[in-house]
């Protein structure tokens, strides 16, 4: 199966979107409509330019989860394993592993409580503090967690199925989840060839706003990369 996950760096103007598939990822510039978009750096082999996940030993990147209170550092989960990486927005070669490669089973209790040995794709939750959602095949849970920190990640709900804990996402599995720019509850879903917008209440309650429909005629800069 072939890892696709994407990461959202914040700007002003424009957000820069980084979206990984298999062994390459490519740069998007994008506005909050996402009708404004450009290749920022044409598709390279992420080893390229990730030198912490070529000494991980990446081969594909699965899902990656923003620390929370982090400007740019996040976890970037590859099959059974995951590390934490700091970076430099556009700039290759200035990131950094912290704390080692590491078992998602060994290391995330309530993970493994879960049954996810893998993961497809994480979002932290919004209007909560070091919490997030995570998700692996047809099936989601939502979990706490410190930093660094191998003990107080703990299982808060789930595992249940995504149909049935996220009624607005019109996908039974998904690639892909990360938010609009400047919008805490507005979010953008990626399965397959298709992505879908949802909007996310304070209080959890959700509502599909756009899809599902084809990712290319909307996200043309994610079809010229071949990503999508």
């Amino acid at each position: 199966m072939v890892g696709r996950a994407a990461l959202d760096i914040p700007g002003g103007g424009y957000n820069q979107l980084y979206f990984f598939k298999g062994s390459k990822y490519a740069k998007i510039n994008w506005n909050s409509r996402h009708n404004e978009q450009s290749l920022a750096a044409v598709p390279t082999q992420f080893a390229n330019d990730w030198h912490s996940l070529k000494e991980a030993g990446f081969t594909q990147i699965d899902a990656i989860l923003p620390i929370p209170g982090t400007d740019h550092r996040a976890y970037f989960f590859s099959g059974s394993q995951y590390a934490r990486i700091g970076f430099v927005p556009g700039t290759a070669g200035e990131d950094q592993i912290y704390g080692g490669v590491r078992s998602i089973a060994e290391n995330w209790k309530s993970l493994a409580k879960a049954g996810f040995g893998h993961l497809d794709a994480a979002l932290l939750v919004p209007n909560a503090q070091n919490q997030a959602y995570f998700f692996s095949g047809e099936k989601y849970c939502r979990v706490s967690f410190q930093e660094g920190s191998q003990d107080d990640d703990e299982l808060l709900d789930g595992p249940k199925s995504i149909s049935e804990g996220w009624p607005a996402i019109p996908f039974h599995s998904i690639d892909a989840i990360f938010p609009e720019p400047r919008t805490h509850i507005n979010f953008y879903v990626f399965s397959g060839t298709k992505y879908a917008k949802i909007v996310i209440g304070e209080g959890g309650e959700q509502e599909l706003i756009t899809g599902p429909t084809d990712v290319a005629p909307d996200w043309p800069a994610l079809h010229e990369a071949g990503i999508c």
